[in-house]
């Protein structure tokens, strides 16, 4: 095989060359690269990186959800409302194509395993690409239902591909992730898949599948089971909020799998994690020389996700920038000591801290006499902002602070610090809704707690005592707030069957519309569309749309 020719449909519209010249930056031919130990590890390496494409917008997770509206800056056709999503969708076709161009790199990788230079990490290798393969295959089922398994490395084009069921690619990402178990290390370099990684996503897996009409008898059995294994008696509050998302702490015991984005890696400045760019608001032009960062106003929080927050819980203020000095980053870069005897340029206090303004500017006149403060009865309601009194509204609500990056240059894409996939604060939350629907309330409650003592402030404030409390929608608000940003949202209604309910509920730009799910065909577009140029160069004209969308809009 002189060089390996990728013809997987997907690529077809993503362009083949670009993703081989990609790969292979040499004069040397491919199929001879991949056969020695360091190409072949670059091979993998690439395997892993294909996720920060993946991931490179937050549409497909956070918009149109309860959590998240449109801000100033518009998003993208479809997403924030639902209405007029469709087939053609830009974002969505991104998203399957990435999905797919992340596992023909796997398929690749395991394709050469057996060829390439026989290491001691050979095996590990082999497990980290199955695993890396299923995860890619997890988000596309959950996103579209069935979708093509395609498992090879081709040679030769390939132009037809069938839809695999949503059953029988459930059943391909559990067999494949108890694989990876098997040959992945227990404690690899940070960055690598670890055995805890694969069991956390093993519970969240048998999670999901759980709730669908093919699901195993066993399966919210074996998520727990999973979960408390990656749990591993844990102690949430080694760490605190704060200190979980504090920059550079990314490598600490609680994260289990993360995107890396290391700044010897990243080929271009703005090749680095976007997560903290869409989250909040435009603080204005002159970043570079005020000191604060980037944001692109797109996604605000609701009303219903600032009103989730009490007095008791710390995640208020390690979620949020409450307090904004007179340069947004001087909360990283100067001493925590030297706080209250800095100049506030920016205040969001909280309804329980609103009651007197007057009062807080008194206290400490020379640093507060000039900060403008924005008070939750109107920073706080997305609702009322008018958006096209610009200069106005910026800072108009505090920004998601959990993914700053006080190294990075100013601009969209210059920050190095990973995207957190999996940490142990959410596997808690998994075991707490399998033990739910499982109907076993007190490890259903004891799981829960665990996430919600380590948030709280003062001991004992924020822990229930009732079994009989615990809900979907108690877990549901919970997560909310111990995950805010973290890429879950959508995928957590939509497994949990609230997706509708809750975003009608609690999205203004959803509820603003009549119906905006209904799709041309009378369904419900639960389902992201597959994307019509998929089904255009697909010569197996069998292969349906999903329910919801009409084929050729």
């Amino acid at each position: 095989m002189k060089k390996l020719f990728i013809a997987l449909l997907s690529l077809v519209f993503a362009g083949c060359g670009d993703y081989l010249d990609e790969e292979n930056k040499t004069d040397v031919l491919t199929d001879e690269l991949y056969r020695t130990a360091s190409g072949y590890e670059g091979l993998v390496s690439s395997a892993y990186a294909a996720l920060r494409t993946v991931y490179v917008a937050p549409w497909m997770f956070m918009a149109g959800t309860d959590l998240y509206v449109e801000g100033r800056d518009a998003q993208p056709e479809g997403m924030k409302d639902y209405r007029n999503l469709t087939p053609s969708s830009s974002t969505v076709r991104d998203f399957y194509r990435d999905c797919y161009i992340a596992i023909q790199r796997a398929n690749i990788g395991i394709f050469y395993n057996d060829l390439t230079e026989q290491v001691d990490e050979i095996e590990a290798r082999l497990g980290e690409l199955k695993f890396l393969r299923a995860y890619n295959y997890f988000l596309l089922v959950q996103a579209f239902g069935g979708v093509p398994l395609v498992t090879e490395a081709f040679s030769s084009p390939v132009t037809s591909f069938e839809r695999a069921s949503a059953e029988a690619v459930y059943d391909f990402i559990i067999s494949e992730m108890e694989d990876a178990f098997d040959l992945v290390e227990e404690n690899p370099e940070y960055g690598r898949v670890s055995k805890r990684a694969v069991t956390h996503y093993l519970a969240k897996v048998h999670l999901t599948r759980g709730y669908e009409s093919f699901a195993e008898l066993d399966d919210f059995e074996k998520a727990a089971d999973y979960a408390d294994q990656a749990i591993d008696n844990y102690d949430l509050s080694t760490l605190s909020f704060e200190e979980l998302f504090w920059p550079g702490n990314e490598n600490n015991p609680e994260v289990l799998f993360a995107i890396q984005f290391d700044k010897v890696s990243l080929e271009n400045p703005t090749d680095g994690s976007t997560q903290a760019n869409y989250i909040g608001p435009y603080h204005g032009g002159e970043g570079q020389t005020q000191g604060y960062p980037s944001r692109r106003y797109s996604l605000i929080g609701t009303k219903y996700l600032f009103d989730l927050f009490t007095e008791d819980d710390s995640r208020w203020e390690g979620t949020f920038m409450t307090v904004f000095y007179q340069r947004y980053y001087d909360y990283y870069d100067r001493p925590a000591s030297d706080r209250p005897n800095m100049m506030i340029r920016y205040y969001y206090p909280h309804k329980w801290q609103t009651a007197d303004t007057a009062a807080w500017r008194a206290a400490d006149p020379a640093n507060r006499n000039g900060t403008i403060i924005r008070p939750y009865s109107e920073s706080l309601t997305p609702g009322l902002i008018t958006w096209e009194t610009e200069v106005s509204r910026d800072n108009y609500v505090p920004a998601v602070k959990k993914f700053d990056d006080p190294t990075s240059d100013y601009g969209h894409g210059t920050s190095s610090r990973d995207i957190i996939l999996a940490r142990l604060g959410e596997t808690y939350l998994i075991a707490a809704e399998a033990y739910l629907i499982e109907d076993n309330l007190p490890l259903a409650l004891a799981r829960l707690n665990a996430v919600r003592e380590r948030a709280e402030k003062t001991p004992g404030s924020l822990v229930l005592s009732d079994p009989g409390e615990v809900d979907i929608d108690l877990i549901l608000d919970e997560r909310a707030r111990e995950l805010v940003g973290e890429y879950h949202r959508w995928f957590d209604l939509k497994r949990t069957g609230k997706l509708k309910e809750r975003a009608l509920l609690y999205n203004k730009d959803v509820r603003a519309l009549s119906n905006p799910f209904l799709g041309p065909d009378g369904n419900d577009k639960i389902l992201r569309p597959i994307p019509q140029i998929a089904l255009d160069l697909n010569e197996n004209k069998e292969v349906r749309q999903n329910p919801g969308y009409v084929s050729g809009q």
